[in-house]
């Protein structure tokens, strides 16, 4: 997919999402991962002993180099930007509703079937303050383990992200749990 961004915008993938993404959106602490530069401010990874098993305590993780996948894997950020990401998604103001609706429509196989997946999108039904709701986001990993969720409730208005800096991090209970509470004060007041 960065490739064909390059290809259409006829400039490196990553200068491209700093201009057209981050700098609009005001994602400031958005950034290429970059093994040779070093990030200020970057957390510390840790990978759980003993097949994740966090019973026995985290280590260190090794160093990976994240910079041969562009678009996928290559970036740090922090909750603050992605949830600033996540609404301009769904306000329709980073793309049109039509293309937003196209990327987050559930694929289906060629038995008809649906997948709870759309295009770059993990799609979830789950029920938020006592009502169902269909969630769309999406989760990071980091060796195997879950280090980030960035989930929308579009229909509630709602984006959160949950980062960690330990793998095998449960962050989409997190941000469920963020948003049920979030949700749960909508409905209190008039």
């Amino acid at each position: 997919m960065s490739a064909a961004v390059e290809a259409a915008a006829g400039e490196p993938f990553l200068r491209f999402m700093r201009k057209q993404i981050f700098e609009p959106l005001g994602m400031d602490d958005t950034r290429p991962d970059s093994e040779t530069e070093a990030t200020a401010d970057r957390a510390t990874s840790y990978f759980p002993r003993f097949a994740a098993d966090p019973r026995y305590g985290p280590e260190l993780m090794r160093e990976v180099d994240y910079s041969c996948y562009a678009g996928a894997s290559d970036f740090l950020s922090t909750p603050s930007d992605l949830v600033r990401f996540g609404m301009a998604i769904n306000s329709g103001r980073l793309l049109q509703p039509a293309t937003v609706q196209l990327l987050q429509a559930p694929q289906r196989l060629t038995s008809g079937q649906e997948t709870d997946y759309g295009l770059g999108w993990d799609l979830e039904n789950v029920d938020v303050a006592g009502k169902p709701a269909r969630t769309v986001g999406h989760d990071g990993e980091s060796l195997g383990g879950m280090t980030a969720s960035l989930m929308t409730i579009p229909e509630r208005g709602l984006a959160v992200a949950v980062t960690s800096n330990i793998s095998y991090a449960d962050t989409f209970a997190v941000a469920l749990k963020i948003a049920d509470a979030f949700a749960a004060q909508k409905k209190r007041e008039p």
